[in-house]
């Protein structure tokens, strides 16, 4: 049965999901880690990038468990709200263990168990759920409205969290984060998501029988190429190598606090530094926000490249800023907005870029393999970010290396696009059928 978009359609409630597991996964976790690094590595006696390894055992987490949600989200078997909420409920885990943490170890346990959830939560679910409900020609807004959450609720989760920890202490504080991380995402999980729409007797929402054949064939869940078949192409490569470089962009994010203390020790907003730190999180909140809202629309509108193009110029601009003209309070904070552009070809461009070139059919075996790369990247950026501070005394020699790794991602960018249609995509069926 063909959607009716003029009706209300039960993609909404899947977007809806989307938005509070944006919002309540890495936001609560990886996005305000920033916030707690100071006071814990403070009151601990340990070394920032010691204490940022936490990203890293997170990251090893998601490796692990990325192949097994990719194949979770295929099979029509299992059920995806009990496998949901098991991968929420690790994830919650995370902060909770963190608020009861006195050593190293237990951070590191903690990032290990939240990894298994944030791979399903936040990496699989939106590409995912919203390229399986809605049609081609809105499912790029779709998934930068949802992804869009993660920056709404950090420019408020930032400054919170600030002032929790002044006022309670970051024990207190991760023991109110991991509360907040089960209100937002439990309900979802466990009532709301379905995997596509023939669990309800769907068409995805805004499906047109009518349309052009090759529109038709990318809203048909059926239509791709064979995950085994992709990993043996040039775009596959293109893009994973392209996605581990974006995935960079979180150790700049979670380092902002410290690049604050650095750029501003000095200066008359020394004394600041903390309340700058977290307003630069919250405006590279504002800024994923925009950014991942506009690079949806951008998508399908206009050309994979183009877009790229102009997201980087906007994420170069903030080391730009930082390196040459970073001693008040006010371009730092500028900084920090750009900086929130390398969220969205990260949550975003590179999901849109893999469905667009390989299609909808093992679409989730791909991402996974995919996104597997981007949590090894993103995992280790916040420890070397980290250890370049401990053991060279300074963030400087990073945003060198960030104004080359944005240049890269945006050429990587460019020739992705020129692999849409270059693959033959054929019909696969699930690959397991609904039991009789």
């Amino acid at each position: 049965m063909a959607s009716e978009t003029k009706k209300f359609h039960y993609a909404w409630l899947i977007l809806i999901s989307c938005c509070f597991m944006f919002a309540g996964s890495m936001a609560l976790i990886n996005s305000i880690i920033s916030v707690y690094a100071l006071p814990v590595t403070e009151a601990l006696q340990i070394k920032r990038g010691d204490f940022m390894f936490m990203l890293t055992t997170q990251a090893i987490s998601i490796v692990i468990s990325m192949p097994v949600w990719g194949s979770i989200f295929n099979n029509e078997k299992v059920n995806i709200n009990l496998a949901m909420t098991a991968g929420a409920i690790c994830m919650i885990a995370c902060p909770l263990l963190c608020s009861f943490a006195n050593n190293l170890i237990m951070f590191y346990i903690a990032g290990f168990i939240g990894g298994f959830g944030i791979s399903a939560c936040f990496t699989m679910a939106t590409p995912v759920l919203c390229g399986n409900w809605f049609a081609k020609k809105y499912r790029g807004k779709m998934i930068g409205i949802a992804s869009a959450f993660a920056g709404v609720s950090t420019i408020f989760w930032a400054p919170l969290f600030r002032w929790i920890i002044a006022e309670q202490g970051w024990q207190t504080s991760y023991l109110i984060n991991a509360i907040l991380m089960a209100v937002l995402i439990l309900p979802w999980t466990l009532f709301v998501i379905k995997r596509s729409p023939a669990d309800k007797g769907l068409e995805p929402f805004g499906y047109d029988p009518n349309e052009k054949t090759e529109e038709s064939a990318e809203s048909n869940l059926n239509m791709g190429v064979r995950a085994k078949n992709a990993l043996k192409t040039p775009a596959f490569w293109v893009i994973i190598i392209g996605v581990m470089l974006t995935a960079l962009g979180m150790g700049w994010n979670n380092s902002q606090s410290g690049i604050a203390k650095e750029l501003l020790t000095g200066t008359p907003d020394e004394a600041n530094a903390a309340v700058v730190g977290a307003t630069m999180v919250s405006a590279a909140a504002l800024g994923n926000l925009i950014s991942k809202l506009a690079m949806g629309a951008m998508i399908d509108r206009f050309k994979l490249g183009i877009t790229f193009v102009v997201f980087q110029c906007v994420w170069l601009a903030a080391f730009l800023l930082w390196y040459f003209a970073g001693t008040s309070a006010g371009v730092l904070v500028a900084g920090g907005f750009c900086l929130g552009f390398c969220n969205a070809p990260s949550r975003v461009g590179w999901a849109v870029a893999v469905r667009r070139v390989f299609g909808n059919a093992d679409y989730s075996k791909i991402w996974g393999y995919v996104a597997t790369g981007s949590s090894i990247i993103g995992g280790i950026s916040s420890s070397l970010m980290g250890w370049c501070y401990d053991y060279l005394g300074s963030y400087m020699p990073t945003l060198i290396i960030g104004m080359v790794v944005v240049v890269v991602i945006a050429i990587l960018g460019c020739i992705a696009s020129t692999f849409v249609g270059k693959y033959k995509w054929e019909d696969i069926e699930p690959e397991v059928k609904p039991a009789e």
